[in-house]
């Protein structure tokens, strides 16, 4: 039933949807779930360390014998300056936040992420058939993995940085329409000029590169599948839309939101990681963005929350969780991944059909 079988056959799957890594909100059941349906399971890898990553792979391999993706971040967001320090206001918002759920001292801020080049190791050591990237991605890091026999996709938010990545050798691109959720990958210039629709980007890609590519962003049901592919997407990358199966990781507040949530609850905010993402607004969100001074860079920032979000996660309160939603949220359904992809499959062919006139 699908016609451009280039993703098909490039990742050899059966159906073009692929679960995007949304590290955070990854896990072992939920990538083997949408592998074994016939789409392609991804793991957001960039934050765990080589160790549990190797085990992590090993784990989704006990699950499923299908092809599925680790997902890195650019070395771009390893660059930490342990003496950076937090803004007076945003040293007392967090003090504050700290003394009102008892939770003890704000901690220092410490690498989350990477390194990229030790878990790209592990990665080629286990034998991992596919890996994409975040935030672009270094042209060596697309030879060994290429070298390994594996192929890689990697993030574009505009047409130059699709150009780019075609350039760097990259199997297949992915556009990254402003409807996401999660962050940005926009790498080359600033978010605000990166923030084009998911209609509007994809097209021009295709237009722009011969490599396959591959549309995000606001993808939540088999109209989006189909849109994108009349736009000439080879397959689709969906992450909201998987948040609302039961193998989603996520805490019940995060779910919750969710469940409750429409499209203007969202918002692109550099407010929870100092990186542009598009997440839910809640009360951290509001009081963050409201301070009258710069935020540390990216992981810096994220850092300093980390107890924080930690222990709102314990209790229930999502007022301080990051949740990552993208503007597609209210359509989200609540049923296992399998069935999910099984329905978009089916839903796909049938709507395919009408628009076909059968």
């Amino acid at each position: 039933m699908w016609r451009d079988r280039r993703i098909l056959d490039l990742l050899e799957i059966e159906h073009p949807i692929i679960l995007a890594p949304m590290a955070g909100a990854s896990s072992t059941e939920l990538v083997a779930a949408v592998s074994e349906a016939g789409g392609l399971g991804s793991f957001g890898g960039a934050g765990t360390l080589p160790d549990r990553l190797r085990s992590t792979v090993q784990s989704i391999r006990q699950r499923t014998n299908r092809p599925f993706n680790i997902n890195l971040f650019s070395s771009r967001v390893e660059n930490l300056d342990a003496d950076l320090r937090a803004g007076p206001q945003m040293a007392e918002r967090l003090e504050g936040y700290h003394s009102e759920l008892g939770i003890g001292a704000v901690p220092e801020a410490k690498q989350l992420f990477g390194p990229v080049e030790e878990q790209t190791d592990v990665l080629i050591e286990e034998g991992v058939p596919v890996v994409s990237f975040h935030f672009g991605v270094d042209a060596h890091l697309v030879e060994r993995v290429h070298g390994a026999g594996a192929k890689v996709l990697c993030s574009a938010t505009t047409v130059a940085e699709a150009k780019e990545l075609e350039a760097l050798g990259v199997d297949a691109v992915i556009a990254q329409g402003a409807e996401a959720g999660g962050h940005r990958g926009t790498y080359t210039i600033d978010y605000t000029q990166a923030l084009v629709g998911t209609m509007a980007l994809v097209p021009q890609v295709v237009d722009a590169v011969s490599v396959p590519v591959i549309a995000a962003g606001g993808i939540m049901d088999a109209r989006g599948v189909v849109a994108s592919l009349a736009l000439g997407a080879s397959a689709v990358q969906m992450g909201t839309a998987f948040l609302g199966c039961p193998e989603a990781p996520i805490d019940d507040a995060w779910r919750a939101s969710l469940g409750a949530a429409v499209a203007n609850d969202t918002t692109v905010t550099e407010a929870i990681s100092g990186r542009p993402g598009r997440a839910l607004r809640n009360r951290y969100v509001d009081e963050i963005e409201a301070l009258d001074e710069p935020l540390l860079p990216h992981p810096a920032h994220y850092s300093l929350s980390r107890a924080l979000r930690r222990v709102a996660v314990e209790r229930g309160n999502a007022d301080f969780i990051a949740m990552w939603a993208g503007q597609g949220v209210g359509l989200i359904r609540e049923q296992p991944a399998a069935e999910l992809v099984a329905d978009l499959v089916t839903e796909s062919r049938e709507l395919m059909g009408r628009l076909a006139g059968g």
